[in-house]
């Protein structure tokens, strides 16, 4: 996949490009990942302007982007009720400790539901940052968390999720609750995405071309709109159906262009005047 990004890259030659991916990477893969693309590897977790632990790092030749700033946003201060869905867990509730300044991470755990202490069966307190949104574990805990409110045990819906994103509370609405918190545990965290773009040197004003690779649910889309960039042409690379629905239909404009496999076709090509992928 990283290699149809940079025969995007080569083919495009954009005036700004982004590139992102886990910090848990591997570091001879992340070392490569530098050199190819020719820049040094930014780290921002999103957990500086969400209440959402997310620890991500970004490439891309945009200048003078330093690290946002803490905005010191809690769960707690985020969630509401309608937020919520009960979790129901298929083994006992263990509470390992009551103590709030015993906190990793800014993640306070307070239990699990599992005597493995597996991951996905971990809970945790809201005064607290939220787990990492996961797009492919298993049920609502294991792709958003499990909370304790109230002696009740709860993971997240989608608008919670939304929220875990800085993205609008209804972007998803149009497919199933589970299926939107993995769609929005595949994305980018919209603010961080803000951050980084707001520093390039084009004008609002100025008619601009994106090309966006595995798209997802049109996150970019949505963060080049919110900074202002209201003439703009956003070309996709996505395969997954529900993310297709998500972008289409808060953009209809997005013009979707299939298998970005594709672009490794010799006989592929594309005018442009100016593009950020």
């Amino acid at each position: 996949m990283f290699k149809n990004y940079l025969i995007a890259k080569e083919k495009f030659k954009p005036d700004y490009f982004l590139y992102e991916n886990n910090k848990s990477a591997a570091q001879p893969i992340k070392n490569q990942i530098s050199h190819e693309l020719g820049v040094d590897l930014q780290y921002i977790n999103s957990a500086l302007v969400s209440a959402q632990n997310r620890q991500r790092f970004y490439a891309h030749n945009i200048p003078n982007v330093k690290q946002p700033e803490d905005r010191g946003i809690l769960l707690c201060d985020i969630i509401k009720e309608t937020d919520l869905k009960p979790y129901n867990p298929k083994g006992k509730f263990t509470r390992i400790r009551d103590n709030l300044s015993n906190r990793y991470n800014g993640l306070y755990q307070v239990g699990y539901t599992d005597k493995n202490n597996g991951q996905a069966c971990r809970v945790y307190d809201i005064h607290g940052k939220s787990v990492t949104l996961r797009g492919e574990a298993g049920g609502g805990g294991g792709k958003t968390g499990i909370y304790m409110i109230n002696n009740i045990m709860y993971s997240l819906n989608q608008h919670g999720a939304a929220k875990l994103q800085t993205m609008p509370l209804d972007y998803a609405n149009c497919v199933s609750d589970d299926t939107a918190c993995g769609l929005y545990g595949n994305g980018w965290t919209a603010e961080v995405i803000i951050h980084i773009l707001k520093h390039m040197n084009i004008s609002p004003d100025e008619p601009i071309e994106v090309l966006s690779m595995y798209d997802g649910i049109g996150t970019g889309r949505y963060c080049f709109d919110k900074l202002g960039y209201k003439n703009i042409t956003y070309k996709a690379y996505e395969i997954d159906k529900y993310a297709k629905q998500v972008a289409n239909n808060n953009y209809p404009d997005i013009i979707e262009c299939g298998d970005a496999f594709d672009l490794r076709n010799d006989d592929w090509c594309y005018n442009i005047k100016k593009l950020s992928a």
